[in-house]
């Protein structure tokens, strides 16, 4: 019996980071359906950079429960959507602990998260490239990212980005991303050798 080809990409409940599955996951039935026309090497590092989405939520979010994620393609709209939640300490409360301002606004926290090269890991790890690389795909692409955590929203599309303070509260982080699925085709600038992302 053939899998089934609609249009949703299957809801999971991951309780603990299991790195290959999540690949397998994201490429084939997230990215990897022609939904979106990118290069291999495009497709593998946006994989990569989603698969920071999953680290950070197990790393960093402290869940108990684990992480959520499903999607939807929208072939009249022309779009496909990925949401992945968890429902640990939230960005902004990370970054206030990390940079020891009990105080620092949400939105200052937000923004601080997607700047280049900026991480909330400890020693020799490197990190902060995973939003940064899905910002700036979503510019390229047209898309959408929207990140609820707390007290905290980010918005970015092809024409701004915004941090909001919220008065509402998401008990966790919800991240939303949206491309949009055009005749354009995708790829690096300069495609690097293949050399394996992950």
């Amino acid at each position: 019996m053939a899998p089934w080809q609609g249009n949703s990409i299957p809801y999971r409940e991951d309780p603990k980071q299991n790195k290959d599955e999540l690949v397998q996951y994201l490429a084939e039935q997230w990215l990897g359906r022609g939904w979106v026309h990118v290069s291999q090497n495009l497709q593998k590092l946006i994989v990569a950079t989603v698969l920071e989405i999953y680290a950070n939520a197990f790393e960093h979010g402290r869940t108990d429960i684990g992480v959520f994620s499903c999607g939807q393609h929208y072939p009249e709209l022309k779009k496909l959507k990925l949401t992945v939640v968890d429902f640990g300490v939230g960005i902004p409360q990370n970054v206030r602990d990390f940079q020891k301002n009990p105080n620092l606004p949400a939105d200052q926290a937000l923004k601080w998260a997607f700047k280049k090269e900026t991480t909330t890991r400890g020693g020799r790890v490197t990190g902060g490239i995973g939003l940064d690389y899905l910002k700036q795909f979503v510019h390229i692409n047209k898309g959408k990212l929207q990140i609820l955590s707390h007290d905290g929203c980010a918005t970015i599309d092809e024409k701004q980005e915004v941090y909001e303070n919220r008065q509402s509260f998401f008990g966790g982080t919800l991240v939303n991303i949206t491309l949009l699925c055009d005749e354009s085709y995708y790829a690096l600038e300069l495609e690097p050798d293949d050399e394996p992302l992950f």
